[in-house]
């Protein structure tokens, strides 16, 4: 069945109630108050089937200027407003301000009733009629249907009804495939069921056994069972009023203005970005750092408003604006509310949130363009930005955008990718904006790594990684923007040997070990009267020995390729009764400790074969 909501609205004493009461038969004024008083004080509820296949969940709300606050936990959201007139007073007060208060919550639809017209005459009439005619001028009910009503005689009921029926017909049903989400209204105990939260259905549905979250505390619950009006159902869904009973919430934890919902990734946060706009009607402005009463799904809480820039917004204005919150309320991208000032409780405006949890700092110039592009744009648009300023996953995504749906976020994806947009690098997502500007940062980054350390191979790899992620840095390789040498990263064409550091340190080393002969540098003092110095010494002899200048006969000792060739040409002169250790150190004129590292490397290298004390030179060498 197609289930919508009607929102009553108008001025107090106007016969909203009894309207209801009229059309559904159900007194909506449930406290005792309320019936003593005669007067709404806090939400009522009714179900009104209009039709076979639509029923309507009427919501009642106060009308009295002291119960605004109730008011606006119940009128964000209208599918359709029921705008009451008394036809004996006409438009009052709280008729404008309900109207201005629907107007900011992004009511689009209404019908007009003109109630209490038997204690009306016809000119009374007509001069009621035309009141509301002016007043609803460039609103959303300028061109209303406007029909004249009495409980006390019926006249107009039946006229209501066929007229809300037919409204009904045309509305499109809300969104089911969305996360589950619920402001609760109302919180109590029953006794041997426990909690249960009650509110309106704004998006998705829930059915026994599911895990949802409580915002702000951040606790989870399962649902025990779930009642529309009493009557327990299969499962609620958006657009209808709900009871969820719940095990795990805390009644003492929970209050109105705490939200239900099925995404883990919703959050309450004390930041809000918006669009924030002031009533033509109200003479104040809102200054930068105005404190403020917000109202946004149920709640109601104190803020202040932060202006890029300072100043104020005036009457009938609009700007872009930070909330910071003292209280933390669970809020949704696209979520319309209302601002009211802290003292005089007066409304004074309200907007839309482009941003329920603010990752940046200040609202800078690139802050404002961002939340343009959320006001403006589509959901690819937005996913698309977000897209421009990191890498993201599809995670990344279900915590940005949670109060989309899977498929509305995939085809958002789809969509960028089909334009060439955004491209993916493994796991992640990003802009094609994005991935030329990283490339062009990480070869950079890259350049500048050659530039401090030129006798390296390139930067190393996990450091590159850290910096720019595995999947660019591996992009990066395959694209041929750089090249890989074992763990580490260069420029295309890069090389160590034709850095004028590595040229000029290089030519003085080996003068030295040249000069050394068999009898090669081991002390700093040597190398130091080279000017070689100390940081770059080692480098620069793996350098040579990679280039064939030097060999490396044992870990700390090098010999000139010079010099090591005449040792080889000795080994292998001694033919097949080998070399001994003292032969060799006799025939170089050097030390043993020389001549054994020699012997030892043409061992190792597979240049000779020890036969006790004699190296016999393989063949060969």
């Amino acid at each position: 069945m197609k289930t919508i909501l009607i929102v009553t609205a108008g001025h107090v004493d106007h016969g909203k109630t009894a309207l209801i009461r009229s059309l559904t038969g159900i007194n909506t004024d449930r406290l005792e108050e309320e019936q003593r008083r005669g007067m709404t004080i806090d939400l009522g509820f009714a179900p009104f089937n209009l039709a076979d296949d639509i029923r309507a969940d009427l919501i009642d709300v106060p009308g009295h200027a002291h119960y605004v606050k109730n008011m606006l936990a119940g009128a964000g959201a209208a599918d359709l407003v029921l705008m009451v007139v008394a036809a004996d007073e006409g438009v009052m007060p709280q008729t404008r301000e309900h109207l201005a208060i629907l107007s900011l919550l992004g009511a689009r639809r209404g019908v007009v009733a003109l109630t209490k017209c038997d204690l009306a005459d016809s000119e009374t009439r007509i001069l009621a009629q035309t009141d509301a005619v002016e007043a609803f001028a460039g609103s959303f009910l300028e061109r209303a249907p406007m029909l004249f009503v009495s409980t006390a005689t019926g006249e107009g009921l039946d006229e209501l009804r066929a007229l809300l029926t037919r409204e009904a017909q045309t509305i499109e049903v809300r969104c089911t495939d969305r996360p589950f989400f619920m402001p609760i209204d109302r919180v109590f105990t029953v006794k041997g069921f426990g909690t249960v939260v009650t509110g309106t259905v704004l998006d998705g549905r829930t059915v026994p056994g599911d895990l949802l979250t409580l915002q702000p505390s951040g606790e989870m619950a399962r649902v025990r069972g779930v009642q529309s009006f009493g009557k327990t159902v299969d499962c609620v869904s958006a657009g209808q009023r709900a009871a969820v009973n719940l095990s795990g919430g805390q009644t003492k934890q929970l209050e109105r203005g705490a939200v239900l919902s099925a995404s883990v990734y919703c959050r309450a946060g004390t930041l809000l970005d918006v669009r924030l706009y002031t009533l033509p009607s109200q003479p104040r402005a809102i200054a930068h750092n105005a404190r403020l009463h917000l109202s946004v799904g149920t709640a109601c809480v104190v803020c202040r408003v932060s202006l890029p820039g300072g100043g104020a917004i005036r009457p009938g204005e609009s700007a872009y604006a930070r909330l910071r919150l003292e209280t933390p309320v669970a809020a949704r991208f696209g979520d319309r509310f209302v601002v009211r000032f802290y003292s005089p409780v007066e409304t004074v405006g309200g907007g839309v949130i482009l941003d329920s949890a603010p990752r940046f700092g200040k609202l800078n110039a690139a802050g404002l363009v961002r939340l343009q592009i959320r006001e403006k744009g589509s959901l690819a648009d937005c996913i698309a930005d977000e897209m421009s300023r990191a890498l993201l996953t599809k995670q990344d995504l279900c915590t940005l955008f949670w109060e989309q749906s899977d498929d509305q976020r995939q085809a958002a994806c789809n969509e960028l990718f089909a334009a060439k947009r955004i491209l993916k690098l493994g796991s992640y997502m990003l802009s094609q904006t994005l991935y030329e500007a990283r490339m062009y940062a990480l070869t950079q980054t890259v350049k500048e790594w050659h530039a401090a350390h030129p006798l390296d191979d390139g930067m190393p790899l996990p450091k590159l990684r850290d910096a720019f992620s595995e999947e660019l840095t591996g992009e990066a390789i395959r694209t041929g923007r750089l090249m890989r040498l074992e763990n580490a990263a260069s420029l295309p064409g890069f090389s160590p040997y034709e850095m004028p550091l590595y040229m000029e340190l290089s030519a003085r080393l080996l003068d030295v070990y040249e000069a050394a002969g068999c009898a090669p540098p081991e002390d700093a003092a040597a190398l130091e009267s080279a000017k070689i110095p100390a940081d770059v010494r080692g480098r620069l002899l793996d350098l040579l020995c990679r280039r064939g200048a030097l060999v490396r006969a044992a870990p700390a000792l090098c010999f000139s390729q010079s010099a090591y060739m005449a040792a080889r040409a000795i080994a292998r002169a001694a033919g097949s009764a080998g070399i001994t250790l003292a032969g060799l150190r006799d025939a170089l004129g050097t030390s043993r400790k020389y001549a054994q590292a020699l012997l030892e490397h043409f061992d190792a290298v597979g240049l000779t074969i020890r036969d006790g004390d004699a190296h016999i030179p393989r063949e060969g060498l």
